[in-house]
């Protein structure tokens, strides 16, 4: 398994290697175009990182919900995710859903870092069996995808994406 989560983690830092080469211009990163999520926000059962089991639907709510799958080693997620935690009140009325497939010890530092944990509308989820990867077929990190309050799927974005971009998209979601 250990093998594995290895050759995934080369694989997504080579992908945000690549997407920053590709999309630098005049040193600003763009979001690619986007993937052609599922229409419906998924209903995965995942755990917290405090080993509770959680269902995605239920802590989505009635709420717009922006769905986030990261990796705390790639240079792209750390600069999105910090942008975030940077604005964290501006995102109060809506539910924040951080997923990886990194193993909790490998990303705890990070999320601390972050300063955002303990926000009753921020989750970070764990996705060791990868079900959520393959569902979406994650191809690089940062993915984004915002949720209307219905669960129905109102934008998505892969890479570096501006917050009032996101913050427009999850207030059309009410």
């Amino acid at each position: 398994m250990k093998k594995v989560n290895l050759i995934i983690l080369f694989t997504l830092l080579l992908g945000c290697t690549a997407y920053m080469a590709y999309s630098s211009q005049n040193g600003e990163i763009e979001a690619l175009p986007a993937l052609s999520a599922p229409k419906d926000l998924p209903d995965f059962t995942l755990n917290d990182i405090n080993g509770k089991a959680n269902s995605i639907h239920q802590l989505a709510q009635d709420k717009p919900t922006l769905f986030i799958y990261f990796n705390s080693t790639c240079h792209l997620c750390q600069d999105e995710l910090g942008s975030i935690s940077k604005r964290i009140d501006e995102f109060k009325d809506y539910n924040l859903i951080f997923t990886t497939v990194q193993p909790k010890e490998e990303m705890i530092g990070f999320v601390e870092e972050l300063g955002i944990k303990d926000k009753s509308f921020v989750h970070f989820l764990l996705d060791a069996d990868m079900n959520v990867a393959s569902f979406y077929q994650i191809r690089s990190v940062p993915s984004i995808f915002c949720y209307n309050s219905k669960k129905e799927l109102v934008a998505e974005y892969v890479g570096i994406t501006e917050i009032d971009q996101l913050l427009e998209n999850l207030s059309r979601g009410k």
